[in-house]
């Protein structure tokens, strides 16, 4: 697999990440309970999955190695940033109000609404990002050793990730097959 597959094959991760927090936020919305340990496994794999993991091989490899490529790739990639901070920001708040939530007050609805707002944006965000991925890849604009040298840095970090924060592919997983997200 390619280090462009392997960012497509994250985004399948993440679109299932989607989902649980789709059923999540729904859930909230309908005053309903998701187990707050279940919640904090949601955050966390929007901040370290999501954000430092996936972002981080996109802001930190990908993107430097094809920015100069072409224009349109440049210009592109200054969009993918600036999504990246909105995400960022989002899950931020979405954080705050989940601690909010632990501790006894009322933020279910600020809460839930955070939870939409992300989901909105890895719909959006991962929709964009696949088809730049995919121009990429049919124009050959990584050579097979820069494509290589790059997977090599992800399975690294991938390495790290799992060292740090444990497998949160595993983690995403568990919460599909909890009851509350079925």
């Amino acid at each position: 697999m390619s280090a462009t597959d392997d960012l497509l094959q994250d985004h399948v991760t993440i679109r299932r990440l989607q989902a649980v927090i789709e059923r999540c936020y729904t859930l909230l919305y309908d005053n309903k309970d998701v187990p707050f340990g279940d919640l904090v496994k949601i955050a966390d794999i929007m901040e370290q999955f999501v954000d430092q993991f996936h972002h981080g091989k996109e802001e930190n490899g990908y993107f430097p190695e094809t920015e100069g490529k072409d224009h349109y790739y440049s210009e592109e990639i200054r969009k993918f940033l600036v999504e990246h901070e909105l995400g960022r920001r989002i899950a931020k708040r979405a954080r705050i109000h989940l601690e909010e939530f632990l501790q006894g007050k009322d933020a279910r609805e600020p809460l839930a609404r955070y939870l939409k707002a992300y989901s909105v944006f890895i719909l959006d965000h991962t929709s964009k990002e696949d088809r730049f991925f995919t121009d990429v890849k049919e124009r050959r604009s990584l050579s097979e050793s820069e494509e290589k040298e790059l997977k090599r840095e992800f399975e690294h970090m991938k390495h790290e990730c799992v060292r740090r924060s444990g497998n949160l592919v595993e983690v995403l997983a568990q919460l599909e097959s909890a009851e509350w997200a079925r």
